[in-house]
């Protein structure tokens, strides 16, 4: 069925927001229509902080809440790839354009449309699994533009219905802005500024001070601090609190441009025009990582880490202000959305009079310095730095500890200093058990207590793993299954069409070298494929095609090391 209505008539040559590396976009006018039939409001904006990414497109809210709106192919084209995930995004479909050099993202769909849906259920069916991650040819599953391909919804790691959508370069499968191609909702409200940090920096860039000012009330897109502010630091950088806001809207959502004078000269700059998912983990670094980790809120860094690597940063300078004895600095903030809606930030920044020393580290300080590889050893624990594991360079710790029950475990320096990339960690066990081996795992107790299970694999007496994060760790043997549990399920079934089951691990897992649950669904000896959303561990099993009478349920349930639950039940239908 091809749409009637909304086609957008898209885009013109971009000349004034052309991509910061130089590269502008052309698309010939009338290529694009809109992936929704109605004039659609925005709950998340391209390249917005979230905890561990940018995010890599718009996501579109529902028509009127509770209907399930189509969705439909931006252009013609073929998909190119389909992917079901019980996290992510869910129900995902990507829909090349050849004749434009891009690829469209569709997230979190509740549905497919029937022909793409045959092709899914011909591969769950050929690999025996619920997910499963499709590449087609151009001539399997062409699309028109304006063609129904599914339904909006709540599938994979979301928080309500939506579309998550994204315009990829096809060639670097960079996303792009989708609001460039005339993706974008009705929007007059200018960003709000909440909150500016100053930080005095030492030389490794880190904190001797952190000066909080709130945000007095603005005048014209206009707010100015009228009395100097008083840093007792000679270098320092800026941070500020910041968020965006659609017509229509009460969602808080990403600025689209940041620019930072002093004495009138550019020192900071950037517009969100495109992210390449190589940097997107490096948003840790874009962000106040530790305000981040004790108060949740986020601050962007109007600052360069020395090993930030983020291409949309402007080659204007690195944000960092040196101030000089007896003079005054003025500093203007220009923080903007896509629309050109401002918001300016004026003030004055003078040197105290007396300044905080540089810190005095332990002359023992154990430095790990960003841009150079390391391997430290500490007894029963070793420790990998890649050369771009850090973006700064930290005067490491390590402990060894033992806990109430007599384990031994490791604080790996601490939490709130962030991570470029993974390092590894490996650790000896206390004991070992031959008959256990198999079910070692590395474990992250969070400050909060809470554990998470980073899985390792043996390498001769050690075990190891790769990590994204700080913390304490230790080494235990993972013996308890994982736990099925009944939400919905009458063994005197009667009318229900569906059961739901919830089947969850006592610990959750974290990193790339700890294997998710594993599960099969059998009716009466027949593989069904059934749907598991790991936000929720919530596992549904279909039975509305099941003919009248006895039939015999089987869900098997296993973990990263192996061990396996079953849940056995006959029912009547």
């Amino acid at each position: 069925m091809v749409k009637k209505v909304f086609i957008f008539t898209i885009l013109f040559i971009i000349g004034s927001r052309s991509f910061i590396s130089g590269q502008s976009l052309a698309v010939p006018t009338g290529t694009f229509v809109s992936p929704v039939d109605f004039s659609f409001r925005l709950s998340g904006g391209f390249s917005e902080l979230r905890e561990t990414h940018f995010h890599a497109g718009i996501d579109i809210k529902p028509s009127v809440k509770g209907k399930k709106d189509r969705i439909y192919s931006i252009g013609h084209g073929y998909v190119s790839r389909i992917r079901v995930s019980a996290g992510g995004y869910g129900y995902g479909l990507y829909i090349e354009h050849p004749e434009t050099g891009f690829t469209s993202v569709y997230g979190h769909l509740e549905s497919f449309s029937s022909r793409i849906d045959e092709i899914v259920k011909l591969n769950q069916n050929k690999t025996a699994s619920f997910e499963v991650d499709i590449t087609l040819t151009p001539d399997i599953l062409p699309v028109s533009k304006g063609e129904v391909i599914g339904i909006m919804g709540n599938s994979g790691y979301s928080f309500g219905d939506h579309l998550h959508f994204e315009v990829r370069d096809t060639k670097t499968e960079k996303p792009v802005n989708p609001f460039l191609f005339g993706f974008s909702a009705p929007d007059k409200i200018s960003p709000s500024l909440v909150n500016l940090a100053i930080h005095g920096l030492d030389e490794h860039f880190h904190k001797l001070c952190d000066k909080r000012i709130p945000m007095p009330a603005a005048e014209n897109g206009i707010i100015q601090i009228v009395e100097p502010i008083e840093i007792p630091a000679e270098k320092i950088g800026l941070a500020l609190h910041t968020y965006d806001r659609a017509d229509g809207s009460h969602n808080k959502m990403g600025i689209y441009g940041l620019h930072v004078y002093a004495d009138d000269k550019l020192i900071y700059s950037y517009h969100m025009d495109k992210i390449s998912f190589d940097q997107s983990r490096q948003i840790t670094g874009f962000y106040d990582y530790s305000e981040k980790k004790q108060s949740g809120q986020s601050y962007s860094l109007c600052y360069k880490l020395p090993g930030v690597e983020i291409d949309f940063l402007g080659k204007s300078g690195n944000g960092i202000i040196k101030i000089s004895p007896d003079t005054i600095t003025k500093i203007r903030m220009v923080a903007e959305d896509f629309h050109r809606n401002r918001k300016t930030l004026l003030f004055d920044i003078k040197r105290t009079e007396n300044i905080i020393e540089k810190t005095q580290y332990n002359p023992y300080t154990r430095w790990v310095n960003v841009g150079q590889p390391e391997e430290i050893r500490d007894g029963g624990a070793i420790v990998i730095f890649g050369k771009n594991a850090l973006y700064r360079s930290i005067p490491f710790i390590m402990e060894k500890k033992t806990n109430l029950k007599g384990n031994t475990i490791y604080q790996v320096h601490h939490e709130r200093e962030a991570l470029k990339s993974n390092i590894e960690l490996l650790l000896k066990p206390d004991v070992l058990y031959p008959a256990l081996r198999n079910k070692a795992i590395i474990v992250w107790i969070s400050e909060k207590g809470k554990k998470h299970n980073c899985g390792g694999a043996w390498q001769d007496n050690f075990l190891r793993c790769r990590i994204n994060e700080f913390g304490t760790f230790t080494m235990q043997y993972d013996t308890i299954a994982p736990t099925i549990k009944t939400i919905l399920f009458r063994p005197k079934n009667g009318n229900t069409n569906k059961f739901r089951f919830e089947v969850k691990d006592d610990l959750p897992t974290k990193g790339r070298d700890a294997g998710d649950i594993q599960y099969t669904v059998k009716i009466d000896g027949n593989l069904i494929i059934s749907p598991y959303n790991s936000k929720t561990s919530v596992l549904e099993v279909s039975v509305h095609h099941l003919n009248p009478g006895e039939h015999d349920l089987l869900i098997t349930a296993s973990d990263h090391s192996g061990n396996i639950r079953e849940f056995k039940s006959r029912f009547l239908k």
